[in-house]
């Protein structure tokens, strides 16, 4: 059974009459509904009321949550949750904790001051008398404990190389006794610098060819 316009559409041919009548009663019921609707419509009109707009906008906030993520640089100070979810999801770019906070790295970028300071101080803290000591021994076992610093802290700059550069105890065969000189641990072997000036110029250079860097650790003063 449908229904229509103000009748139904009944399938007996014999009850034609009776269906007319049925659409009068329909077409009478239904006019005082249209009346009243129409009132409605224009006593709203009259006093300036509208209906309530409907939001086509997600009522949940989810507007708020699918907007974009800022763009994190070098340099950028991060929280905790940016932190994992950048170190878990990003092989280029790194957040490497400083004190309470995390700072964004990025292999090929400059590394933020701030960060150098970090390394710089966990090196020293590993071997707090390298380069000091005119004993071979000692210093071999000094060497080793930079090394294992350098390579928990590349670790956790993802993977960027540390070169080491410092002012150490060195023996020369040329006066036959220990003397301070200026060292870099790459590019390996160790390379005797003749001044500062000289081995920060080689050191930068070699920064410069990507996924490097280097801390300088003066325990001698020099």
């Amino acid at each position: 059974m449908e229904s229509g316009e103000g009748s139904f559409a009944l399938p007996w041919r014999g009850l034609a009459p009776f269906r007319a009548r049925m659409g009068l009663v329909i077409t009478a019921t239904r006019r005082p509904a249209r009346i009243l609707l129409m009132g409605a419509a224009m006593l709203a009109a009259l006093t300036g009321c509208a209906a309530e707009p409907v939001s086509t906008g997600p009522r949940d906030g989810s507007a708020a949550a699918d907007a974009p993520t800022p763009e994190i640089e070098v340099g950028d100070v991060l929280t905790a949750e940016q932190a994992t979810a950048l170190n878990d999801g990003n092989e280029l770019m790194k957040a490497y904790p400083v004190g309470a906070e995390f700072i964004a790295v990025e292999w090929g970028q400059p590394i933020p001051e701030a960060v150098t300071t970090a390394v710089t101080a966990q090196v020293v803290a590993a071997a707090p008398t390298w380069g000091t000591n005119t004993d071979s021994d000692v210093n071999a076992a000094a060497w080793q404990q930079v090394r294992d610093a350098m390579k928990q802290e590349s670790q956790k700059l993802g993977g960027v190389t540390i070169a080491l550069v410092s002012c150490a105890q060195s023996f020369s065969t040329e006066i036959n006794t220990w003397r301070p000189t200026w060292v870099m641990s790459e590019p390996g072997p160790v390379g005797e610098y003749e001044s500062k000036e000289a081995v920060l110029a080689r050191a930068d250079a070699w920064a410069q060819e990507g996924r490097k860097m280097y801390v300088v650790v003066d325990n001698l003063g020099c």
